[in-house]
């Protein structure tokens, strides 16, 4: 993320996509205390490639001492100095040129401002209500308690006492109009387990396109194993594919001996170390799917080898 820092104060900020600064707090992202700023006097903001400001005030804004023109968007690097209304007045530095990222802004006093980069669970690892996470068309999604939906900017996201305002890196028009159904699934990652005969070692791999991932044993990986077991159980009796793998999650509780959030850290777990093997350029889709008081694994092609015979019996 892009920062500046207040010379005169010390006070550093980092830039929102479009950032306006001004003398007005409701208006203003950032509130410039001289007296001869305008109410929104300034905007920066992020055209895909570079940060821009932008002029809309009556005493002007300034970059290393000169005057941006009003009606025009002058490019700002590393290191350029901006003054609000006069030369005299606070001088604001660019720390750093980077893209901006998608921002858990604090609503909740004494919360940090919290940079989202792929997933994140809220509010810690200890108690994990909420996570968020990319889907393979770049959206941020919220899952919780109350289910999965697309964020937009301004949405509130968090659990009772640790609550954050979501504010996305890219235009808000372009997912006002999403809804949760077009969370892309992909029918052609491949799922294969190798389950040691005592079951206390699940290796874990999946196919994606012609690369084979090796997620290696881990201990979240059982849990993935059960909703897989359940999932071709499902298949094997005739229930139809809309209704395959749903559990209960009280009942999946109760066969794991761990509570709801404990199994909401494992699932994080997953998909952080997917994240961590994935190439950047890449997203895993969604493992994981959830109903109401239900969850199941999300897909079809799963080859299981090894193991005893474990039965996990369907909801009823």
């Amino acid at each position: 993320m892009t920062r500046m820092i207040n010379n005169n104060t010390e006070e550093q900020i980092t830039l929102l996509i479009q950032h306006i600064f001004g003398r007005h707090p409701s208006t203003s992202h950032t509130v410039l205390q001289n007296p001869d700023a305008s109410r929104m006097h300034a905007t920066i903001l992020w055209d895909g490639e570079d940060w821009l400001v932008q002029d809309s005030s009556s005493n002007g804004t300034f970059v290393n001492g000169n005057p941006v023109l009003r009606g025009t968007m002058q490019k700002l690097n590393k290191g350029d100095k901006i003054h609000f209304a006069s030369l005299a007045g606070d001088a604001w530095e660019i720390l750093e040129v980077v893209a901006p990222k998608s921002l858990l802004v604090p609503v909740t006093a004494g919360l940090k401002t919290i940079e989202l980069d792929n997933i994140a669970i809220l509010p810690n690892e200890e108690l994990a209500e909420v996570t968020l996470y990319q889907s393979p068309n770049g959206h941020w999604v919220c899952e919780s308690k109350s289910g999965i939906s697309v964020l937009k900017t301004g949405d509130l996201v968090g659990c009772e006492g640790h609550t954050w305002r979501f504010i996305e890196a890219r235009a808000s028009e372009e997912t006002t109009y999403l809804v949760s159904n077009e969370l892309p699934t992909s029918p052609q990652v491949g799922i294969f387990f190798n389950v040691s005969q005592n079951e206390e070692h699940v290796s874990f791999k999946f196919k994606m396109g012609d690369h084979v991932y090796d997620l290696g044993k881990r201990n979240h990986h059982y849990l993935m194993l059960l909703l897989a077991r359940k999932r071709l159980e499902d298949r094997e009796s005739g229930v139809c594919d809309a209704e395959q793998g749903w559990m209960d999650k009280d009942q999946l509780c109760k066969i794991l001996g761990l509570s709801e959030n404990h199994i909401n850290i494992l699932v994080y777990r997953f998909r952080k170390q997917v994240i961590s093997l994935l190439p950047r350029s890449l997203n895993f889709p969604q493992a994981i799917e959830r109903r109401t008081c239900e969850i199941r694994f999300a897909y079809e092609d799963i080859d299981i080898s090894g193991g005893s015979i474990v039965e996990v019996a369907s909801n009823q």
